[in-house]
């Protein structure tokens, strides 16, 4: 299963688990710089887990109320915007409430790219634009 993690394969490592991989943990206030750019996200330290290849992923996430909602999600370091420790960061569809001090619970579905380090916020944002269209195309409505 790590090599599947570590290879950004979610799908073989749910195959060895019987169900998807997932991140739980509490939801800690970041920077905040997500919801600026329009794509507030909801950050979990990984702790213990077993690091997954850093970069980003469709998911599914649920939530305390049992709700599971489809978003798209950065596992690392920020790069471009000020490296800070691994965590994920994970932007949920269609969703605008609080979630600060709640326990969620975050399945990889799918790996999209790796992370990377953008020239700027506007491309940032563009290449986040992207990942959410293509992790929407996989997780479907």
């Amino acid at each position: 299963m790590r090599d599947f993690l570590r290879d950004g394969d979610p799908a073989g490592a749910a195959e060895v688990l019987g169900r998807p991989f997932a991140i739980e943990g509490v939801v800690r206030r970041g920077r905040q710089l997500g919801r600026t750019l329009g794509y507030p996200t909801a950050n979990v330290a990984l702790e213990d887990y077993v690091a997954p290849r850093l970069g980003v992923y469709a998911t599914r996430t649920k939530l305390p109320d049992g709700r599971v909602l489809p978003g798209v999600a950065n596992i690392g370091c920020n790069p471009t915007t000020g490296l800070v420790d691994a965590r994920l960061e994970v932007f949920l569809f269609d969703f605008d409430e609080d979630l600060y001090g709640q326990v969620i619970e975050t399945e990889l579905v799918a790996f999209l790219r790796p992370e990377a380090k953008f020239d700027g916020l506007p491309a940032l944002i563009d290449a986040i634009k992207s990942d959410e269209a293509q992790a929407r195309a996989i997780l479907g409505p």
